[in-house]
């Protein structure tokens, strides 16, 4: 990775790590769409799930952790001004809720669409 000594660099990092953090929710929701068709139904008293529905928060734990720790690790040691990490690390704190608001509002609308799926089941049962 090249040093980011000016603004334009600065600005040319942020703008793509906010597009990383997106793209980071949607391949989130996608791992645990997957993750979620792995359980099976079980018969009877269903609890599968909460089974589910852990693997779901998991994931969504790792992927916004990691992100952010990729780039507080990574990212910010090639920022060669004070001031610019400091920058930096603010546009860290957005891409953090970027991240979490595209895994939440892509996964509920998922849930919702798909109610009677595996991946839709982490909402809860159902009332019959």
């Amino acid at each position: 990775m090249t040093p980011i000594t000016n603004v334009q660099q600065l600005n040319q990092l942020m703008n793509s790590t906010m597009i990383y953090a997106v793209i980071v929710g949607v391949v989130a929701v996608v791992i645990a769409l997957a993750v979620a068709n792995m359980f099976p139904w079980e018969g009877g008293n269903d609890k599968s799930y909460i089974k589910r529905r852990i693997a779901f928060v998991a994931i969504g734990i790792v992927a916004i952790l990691g992100f952010w720790l990729y780039n507080d690790l990574v990212v910010v040691g090639n920022i060669k001004n004070a001031g610019f990490q400091n920058m930096f690390k603010a546009c860290n704190l957005k891409c953090i809720f970027i991240n979490l608001g595209v895994y939440i509002v892509a996964s509920g609308i998922l849930m919702f669409t798909f109610r009677h799926s595996k991946f839709g089941s982490i909402l809860g049962k159902e009332k019959k």
